[in-house]
């Protein structure tokens, strides 16, 4: 095939198994020179095997960028959100020897059943301002190859510094 699109390849399973799997898809892209659509939660998954990600949120691409950029400097409060609930090793995630509960995003997910008039993650998020509930935001390319679709990046990445 020129392009394999993987929904949620390594959902469920072991890392052993997921590993194996990730391996195969690498395998077969370089084999055949094909492209990969991977749709997936797992930014560790996206950290090893992506070059490109697009970030989407009830269904609309909120953030666009290379693997670096997007885990250097984060501009969408989701994906600010999605990093911030990614489990820590490290030293500093530990407090009087307990570790942290992982971050959550508040809120659920907007039905999709009707059109959501501004941004969908509006009522979500830390950043939001009246705005953002009235107009959906284009994406920006606040970097080279670097978009997001918020009206508040400058805020978004001193959270995220």
């Amino acid at each position: 095939p020129q392009v394999l699109i993987a929904d949620e390849p390594t959902t469920a399973l072991d890392v052993t198994i997921q590993a194996q799997i990730l391996d195969l898809m690498l395998e077969l892209k370089e084999k055949t020179g094909a492209a990969i659509i991977m749709i997936t939660h797992d930014l560790g998954v996206v950290a090893e095997t992506t070059q490109r990600v697009i970030v989407m949120y009830a269904g609309r691409k909120v953030e666009e960028a290379s693997v670096a950029q997007l885990f250097a400097r984060p501009m969408h409060p989701y994906t600010l959100g999605l990093m911030r609930a990614l489990p820590r090793l490290d030293a500093d995630a530990e407090v009087a020897g307990r570790r942290p509960r992982l971050h959550e995003i508040a809120g659920i997910v907007p039905a999709l059943t009707r059109p959501i008039p501004g941004c969908p993650f509006e009522p979500r998020c830390a950043f939001a301002v009246a705005r953002c509930r009235a107009e959906a935001p284009p994406l920006f390319e606040a970097e080279p190859r670097h978009r997001s679709a918020c009206w508040e990046i400058p805020r978004v990445l001193e959270a995220a510094a």
